[in-house]
């Protein structure tokens, strides 16, 4: 089977191994069993070369068929705007054990600094690579189960607050006075270990049981993270973003847009995750992966942010599909909760579409596909008007490119506390 421009395909997304996944969930989302136990985080569903999606029962690759021809899979004008290659990426993730404290470069730092990289080093494959492409990497994550994540810096009153209460931290007061949170996350970020093992003892000393502490709380999370990292009477300097970085829960279905320059980390439970076409990542704590503390340093930003949680809504009252509204420009995520006897109607006159479903089925006869729980994705080539029959309770998620006429700010941050 090869792709066909005038009727959607199936897709076998590509599974991603990472240590901090889940055993479960993925497999059996997909129909499969995980014998050996390996820890499954993330499924990939696009066209990055990392791991570009296969076109089902073919050895075809998504990219591979784009490749071949971007203006009938991609329409004109998205394959005009994007240099003939699909914007974005759809993912599902897993989260066992808490990610890296993380943040994302805008476009025109992620060219130069892929550009400089490219010329001086080191390759593109080491561990200590910062830029693996030239583009950006805003991202949607959407909650399939209770999701936890941190997600922008507090506001400076909570993390004075916080200083001035945990046993060792007063004497972060005066450089928080003066140097405001950039000064201060830089001079944690900056300080030697001795330091660090030094200021965070006195936490871990006094966190007892973490069922002590619910998930909201930066005690829960430090329990776990001095679990899996600290060693040897050694701390990760992370544990002090879990108290100065916002703790967000999202609820299924509900969900927050991370841009360019905004710290987060995803600490447990099951999402879908759409972003732009890109793996670049500055880490900045609670990893074992390199860490440029001076390149961290120059994309993130300190301003405080209060999380806005998203929630889907319909543009249009005759629509069945409902979208989850963000700026960037690469992609667009919307979602459909439908009955059996129910029709979808998928137009892709503005660019192609990715199809998820999470539950029940779609199907179209004349089209020759289904989307069941064994086969859940589908692309829909650009410039299609296609109807599908729905099954009982069916929830079906939807990629698509965004609106080329959004107003979009790289490396805007969304509210800041100061604009509320």
């Amino acid at each position: 089977m090869s792709a066909e421009t005038n009727k959607p395909f199936l897709l076998d997304g590509v599974l991603q191994h990472y240590a901090w996944g889940g055993y479960k969930f993925l497999p059996q989302l997909l129909g499969q069993l995980n014998t050996e136990r390996k820890p499954v985080a993330e499924l990939w569903v696009g066209a990055h070369p990392k791991g570009p999606a296969v076109i089902s029962g073919s050895s075809e690759t998504l990219s591979n068929a784009i490749e071949a021809g971007p203006v009938d899979m991609l329409g004109e004008a998205v394959a005009h705007r994007f240099g003939g290659k699909l914007p974005f990426l759809f993912k599902v993730l897993d989260v066992r054990e808490m990610l890296s404290i993380q943040v994302h470069p805008n476009k025109k730092a992620a060219e130069e600094g892929f550009a400089y990289e490219e010329m001086n080093g080191p390759a593109i494959t080491a561990p200590n690579r910062n830029y693996r492409d030239d583009n950006h990497k805003p991202e949607l994550g959407v909650a399939l189960t209770d999701f936890y994540l941190l997600h922008g810096f507090r506001p400076i009153a909570e993390i004075h607050r916080m200083c001035r209460y945990i046993p060792g931290w007063a004497s972060l007061i005066p450089i928080l006075q003066k140097g405001g949170v950039e000064g201060l996350y830089r001079h944690v970020m900056e300080a030697d270990q001795e330091y660090i093992d030094r200021m965070l003892q006195p936490i871990i000393d006094g966190l007892g049981p973490k069922q002590e502490h619910g998930r909201e709380y930066p005690a829960f999370w430090a329990a776990r993270a001095v679990e899996r990292y600290s060693k040897d009477g050694h701390h990760d300097r992370g544990i002090f973003s879990l108290y100065w970085l916002n703790i967000v829960h999202l609820r299924p279905g509900e969900g927050i847009f991370q841009d360019a320059g905004i710290p987060h980390a995803y600490l447990q439970g099951t999402c879908i995750e759409l972003m732009a076409n890109s793996d670049n990542v500055l880490r900045g704590g609670l990893t074992p992966k390199h860490i440029d503390v001076t390149e961290l340093l120059k994309h993130t930003s300190c301003e405080p942010v209060n999380p806005d949680i998203l929630t889907p809504v319909s543009e249009d009252e005759e629509d069945t599909w409902m979208r989850y509204k963000t700026p960037a420009p690469d992609f667009a995520l919307s979602v459909a909760k439908l009955q059996e006897d129910d029709y979808l109607t998928v137009d892709t006159s503005r660019g192609p579409s990715i199809l998820f479903l999470q539950k029940g089925s779609i199907s179209g006869d004349r089209l020759d596909i289904e989307l069941n729980r064994r086969q859940r994705i589908a692309f829909v080539p650009a410039g299609l008007n296609i109807t599908f029959e729905v099954g009982e309770n069916t929830v079906v998620y939807r990629a698509e490119v965004g609106p080329a006429d959004d107003p979009y700010t790289p490396g805007g941050i969304g509210h800041h506390v100061s604009d509320i």
